[in-house]
């Protein structure tokens, strides 16, 4: 992530804050879940022919991906709430 949350207004922070809270709330329930899911079930198989080395590899590379997209989307929120927290605090005069 190349943009800085201290260049926009804080009003565009707390909707951008907002919006990925939303996305990473949908990401993690629509997605990272599901594929959890999926792993814990064919791991629990135990016929090697129902579910081979490939199908595991396969659902563990997707969960490692919806992670790594989540991650992604987490750090993003994270400086944005900082960010929000910091002019916050300086508005209200709260010194840390």
């Amino acid at each position: 992530m190349n943009e800085n949350p201290e260049n926009f207004p804080l009003v565009e922070r707390f909707h951008k804050a907002e919006h990925l809270a939303r996305e990473l709330s949908e990401h993690l329930r629509q997605a990272f879940l599901p594929k959890l899911s999926e792993l814990r079930h064919a791991s629990k198989v135990a016929d090697a022919t129902e579910v081979t080395d490939k199908t595991m590899l396969d659902k563990m590379t997707a969960v490692l991906s919806a992670e790594d997209f989540a991650s992604d989307i987490f750090e993003k929120l994270t400086l944005y709430l900082h960010s929000i927290e910091r002019e916050t605090k300086e508005i209200m005069g709260v010194s840390e």
